[in-house]
This record gives structure tokens, sequence and C-alpha cells, in this order.
């Protein structure tokens, strides 16, 4: 069974922040100073349970008018091409519209363009960046 919870700005919940730290630390060799940041203690994060298991995490933070940028999206490794990072999206941008959201932005590391296409983005056309090392692009989406 699925469950979506979101947290309120100010929790760090130990369920999205341990997958976090497996995922982005742990799997893909971020720093730990540069996975938590200033955004962390202002925005809601969201955890998706699978059978009462914490599996996939992501959170929204304001950018620009009218729009939001997803990201700290993260599934759990074994779980991962079972569709549950479609469905964390999915209730990203549904609870990012619900607040008032037209444009959702990702900034997506490049082997991951592929995904975020299947979820309907594109590419902004901006210059590709680097992050600790890893290529990432700015992709965006209407909703």
């Amino acid at each position: 069974m699925i469950e979506y919870k979101w947290f309120p700005a100010g929790v760090i919940d130990s369920s999205f922040r341990d997958l976090r730290i497996d995922v982005f630390v742990n799997e893909q060799g971020f720093s730990r100073e540069i996975e938590f940041d200033e955004y962390d203690s202002r925005v809601e994060h969201l955890c998706v349970f699978v059978d009462g298991k914490p599996a996939a995490t992501g959170r929204f933070i304001p950018y620009g008018e009218n729009a939001v940028k997803i990201g700290r999206i993260a599934v759990k490794r074994e779980l991962r091409g079972s569709g549950l990072g479609e469905k964390t999206v999915s209730e990203l941008i549904r609870r990012a519209r619900q607040n008032g959201a037209e444009k959702i932005f990702v900034g997506a590391q490049k082997q991951a363009q592929g995904f975020y296409e299947k979820c309907g983005f594109k590419e902004t056309g901006e210059p590709e960046y680097s992050e600790e090392g890893v290529p990432h692009i700015n992709m965006y989406k209407n909703v």
C-alpha cells in the first residue's frame, strides 16, 4: 500500500532525512553539508511510504511568481523502476498546483533527464551546470 505523507515546514523527519542520506550522500557521494540546505527548515516535505516504510521523498520551494522548483527527489534503490518516482513527482505537482503553482521547475541530474521527460518536463535551454561534479540541467513543466 502506498501512503503520501506531507511534513510541515520546519519538521525534518527521520523518514525522509535518512532516505536522502542513503541516496544522495551514501550512494551518489554528495556531501551531507550540501544535501541539507536553508530550504529544509522552510518548506514542506513529502515522504512516500510503501507498506509502512519510507520509500521515496521530495520537496518543492517557491521559485518566482506562480512557480515552484521541485527537488531532493529520491527513491529507495530497490524500488527504482517500479513507477514510484513518477508517482512521487505527480504528488509534488498536485500539491504545488493546489498551492497556486502554474509552472514547475527542476534542476535535474543529467542522467535523470529521460525520467523527467517521461514526467512531462522539457529543457529550459539554459546551459548545463555542475553540482559537486555531477552534470545537471534545468527543466520545466507548465501545469
